[in-house]
């Protein structure tokens, strides 16, 4: 019963993965970052209007997250030489972002449909081929003092899903702003620490 429940744990915490493709993540020397995506992101923030959360916040967290090489070391999360940033296609994607339904209880993760489909609509980017990686966020929460990502790498030139691992990073830092990119800036600690050596593992057996 154990051994079937960790196995079910383990399957929830794989979006999904092409193997075989998914080894050039590993292999590359070189990524594209695009940033946060917030498109599709819940907001249980009762202090905070949806507006303002997106004519303000979008900008600030991904702005922090582009500059701050110190709090979100790149290479290092990503395990490579070079990291280029590339946040034009993320911030024309958030302007776009609906605010209806932004503050609202986080329910279900993105599915594999979803994502994909998301990813499909990359263009226009600085690098026309290599392997780009985006943090699709899903939800941040006061309440429950959390946040929820999607890291989805993808092949730049045919925008296909090569590995998709959903994060949870706890709150930190003080201010509104430092508060909930706290939440991500965990998610690199833990690459950094552990979990990008466990999806290398995991794909390349080594």
């Amino acid at each position: 019963m154990r051994k079937w429940f960790a196995f079910l744990i383990a399957s929830m915490a794989v979006v999904f993965l092409n193997a075989q493709d998914a080894k050039t993540i590993f292999s590359a020397e070189k990524v594209v970052f695009y940033g946060l995506d917030f498109t599709k992101a819940k907001f249980a923030l009762p202090d905070v209007k949806p507006d303002e959360i997106k004519d303000t916040y979008f900008s600030a967290w991904n702005t922090t997250v582009f500059s701050d090489n110190g709090r979100f070391p790149k290479e290092s999360a990503f395990r490579k030489i070079v990291v280029y940033g590339d946040p034009t296609v993320v911030e024309k994607r958030n302007a776009t972002a609906n605010t209806a339904n932004m503050n609202s209880v986080y329910d279900a993760p993105l599915s594999k449909a979803e994502i994909e489909g998301m990813i499909s609509e990359y263009k226009n980017g600085m690098k026309k081929e290599g392997i780009g990686v985006v943090f699709i966020v899903e939800s941040f929460n006061k309440k429950e003092k959390k946040g929820v990502a999607d890291v989805v790498f993808f092949d730049i030139a045919t925008r296909k899903v090569l590995l998709a691992k959903r994060m949870n990073g706890e709150l930190r830092g003080g201010g509104l702003n430092s508060y909930w990119i706290g939440v991500i800036e965990q998610m690199f600690t833990k690459m950094v620490d552990t979990d990008y050596a466990l999806w290398k593992k995991e794909v390349t057996g080594s």
